[in-house]
């Protein structure tokens, strides 16, 4: 059965979808099978891996009430794509029964065949957020190294998640994974975010920072995943030790 696992924060620009998609990647290389899912409107993670234009996207399983469609991309790395339609029904399912419930139903038959599902989340508290939430086992913040707004947004998502994990019929079970810290360069600034971070939450913030490095950007670029793009720079190596120190943190 699969480990799922919400990537959030509701500050924007913080690395949510490149941490989906390379976190994902690097999981794979591990020998795992997973899944990655874009359950944000933007379908930015859609094309950050190249998939244009596909027959089935999320906008079904919200829409429609199907099964959460599946797309192969590489040996043992799955995608799961968005829609920008997505944008357009929010505010009726907002109105819908069991409009929470709508990711886990989809993802119910076919969770059994992963040993990992990425949720990529949109930098919001609403429908599509509490529907990842609901579903996952885990959840997991990247936190712009430098960026204090990253932190404000990581406080606010708290809220939502203790209301979760207290009703007993809601997600109870509900764990945080960690804090990922992004885009880290040794910096005044960058080091008061970690301080501001470690006062609170030293415990859950991973060993491993994801370093600033322009070789990332240009893989987003190139709609590729950086093991794809350039499995030597220092972003491979920053995920694929973020993905050694995720499995080990869930067999704990």
């Amino acid at each position: 059965m699969a480990e799922i696992i919400s990537i959030l924060n509701l500050k924007g620009g913080v690395g949510k979808t490149t941490t989906t998609i390379n976190l994902g990647k690097a999981l794979s290389l591990l020998g795992n099978k997973v899944l990655i899912i874009d359950n944000d409107p933007q379908a930015n993670m859609t094309r950050g891996i190249g998939i244009t234009k596909p027959s089935k996207s999320i906008y079904n399983v919200y829409g429609e009430n199907e099964p959460v469609p599946v797309i192969e991309i590489a040996d043992g790395f799955f995608a799961t794509p968005s829609d920008l339609q997505l944008a357009l029904i929010e505010n009726q399912l907002n109105s819908a029964m069991n409009r929470n419930y709508k990711l886990y139903k989809g993802l119910k038959n076919i969770k059994k065949e992963f040993d990992y599902i990425l949720i990529d989340c949109p930098p919001s508290l609403g429908v599509y957020t509490a529907n990842a939430l609901m579903t996952s086992d885990w959840y997991l913040f990247p936190v712009q190294a430098g960026d204090e707004y990253s932190i404000q947004g990581l406080k606010s998502m708290e809220s939502i998640i203790s209301e979760i994990r207290e009703d007993e019929k809601m997600n109870p079970t509900l764990s945080c994974l960690g804090l990922l810290i992004t885009m880290y360069e040794k910096t005044n600034a960058n080091q008061f975010v970690i301080d501001a971070l470690k006062s609170s939450y030293d415990n859950l913030i991973f060993n491993s920072n994801v370093r600033r490095n322009t070789t990332v950007k240009e893989s987003i670029i190139a709609r590729m995943d950086i093991f794809s793009y350039d499995k030597n720079c220092h972003g491979a190596v920053d995920h694929m030790d973020l993905a050694k120190e995720v499995v080990s943190r869930i067999k704990a």
